[in-house]
């Protein structure tokens, strides 16, 4: 048995202070979707660039791959100075290796990661990307982000201790400096997390199991106990753009993406909504309808400039939100780039 020396940061507490981003470049490189006819487009004054099919049909390119997981990369810069963050990393890390690639995105230009829960989709990518980036590279996530999880279906199949290849040790060995954290996190350039997000919403978060035998989540928790897996761990990003508004990534949301975009106006001064990316974990076949509904309505009270329903979002979200933020939502795909500017 070989002991290994884990370098683990710890933060809690203390104010944000935030600097705000001049200029932000979002780009898709991990999601469930791979759609060469995307054209460029403008949503409003924001430019979205798409790898599409002159890409596609040209000898010398290589073609994005698609997975079911989610991974951005987050430019954002202020002055000269630009900060590369890297939000998720998808579920096998072929596909991350083979977009970074195809799409000319050099990892070695990455700053910092974030992995916004536990779940493998969010997080299977690691190793492969730390072998890519080649140096230290701090990965900041939830302290609960590593306890065993558990879920069990509708007909009592279980998948056992899912999260069992994400080990702090071996992130540790391929170069990767943990930064645990239940609050917001300060990246650089007006990129930060959220931390812990507040189930407040009586429609929103993970459903929890009427009884410990219940179809559901679970996990061990730090005294050995079986408990319910609310999925506490999973944090956004935000990004602020100055004269604008900020930018929302979410992971799968756990939480609710309603609760994640309160959150963030609760931690910036109740700032403008510029977009809201990522997956909104409505997909789901137990998902009641009336969320969506419910969902969408809340989404255009606060706001939203740009929309990008993702991952686990499903195909009825898509529907309803393509309807109802017509001109403001994007279609995802890998490739795709959200470009905004400051006003």
């Amino acid at each position: 048995m070989i002991d290994v020396e884990i370098m683990v940061v710890t933060v809690t507490g203390g104010d944000v202070v935030v600097f705000q981003a001049d200029s932000v470049e979002i780009t898709v490189l991990v999601e469930n979707w791979v759609d060469m006819l995307l054209a460029d487009s403008m949503v409003g004054d924001h430019c979205v660039s798409r790898t599409g099919l002159l890409e596609h049909f040209d000898p010398k390119e290589e073609p994005p791959q698609a997975e079911n997981g989610i991974s951005f990369l987050v430019k954002a810069t202020k002055g000269r100075r630009t900060a590369t963050i890297l939000f998720d990393v998808g579920l096998t890390g072929k596909v991350l290796a083979h977009n970074l690639r195809v799409l000319r995105h050099d990892p070695a230009t990455i700053d910092h990661i974030v992995i916004s829960h536990g779940h493998p989709d969010h997080y299977g990518g690691i190793y492969g990307c730390l072998d890519l980036i080649g140096r230290d590279t701090p990965v900041a996530t939830h302290p609960d982000a590593f306890l065993p999880r558990y879920a069990v279906m509708g007909d009592g199949s279980t998948s056992q201790f899912y999260n069992a290849r994400f080990r702090e040790g071996e992130i540790d060995r391929r170069g990767g400096r943990l930064v645990f954290t239940r609050d917001p996190l300060e990246l650089g350039n007006g990129v930060l997390t959220t931390g812990e997000i507040g189930r407040l919403n009586d429609f929103e978060g993970t459903p929890i199991p009427a009884t410990l035998r219940s179809p559901g989540l679970y996990q061990v928790g730090p005294d050995g106990q079986r408990r319910v897996d609310a999925v506490m761990d999973e944090m956004a990003l935000l990004i602020d753009v100055a004269g604008r508004g900020v930018v929302v990534l979410t992971g799968c949301a756990h939480a609710g993406v309603i609760n994640t975009v309160r959150r963030a106006k609760e931690l910036l001064d109740d700032r403008p909504i510029l977009a809201v990316a990522g997956g909104f974990h409505l997909g789901f076949p137990t998902t009641p309808a009336e969320n969506i509904v419910r969902t969408a309505e809340a989404l255009k009270d606060i706001g939203v400039e740009v929309l990008m329903p993702m991952h686990c979002s499903g195909l009825a979200t898509h529907v309803k939100m393509s309807q109802e933020f017509n001109g403001r939502y994007v279609q995802p795909a890998v490739g795709t780039t959200l470009h905004f500017q400051s006003g």
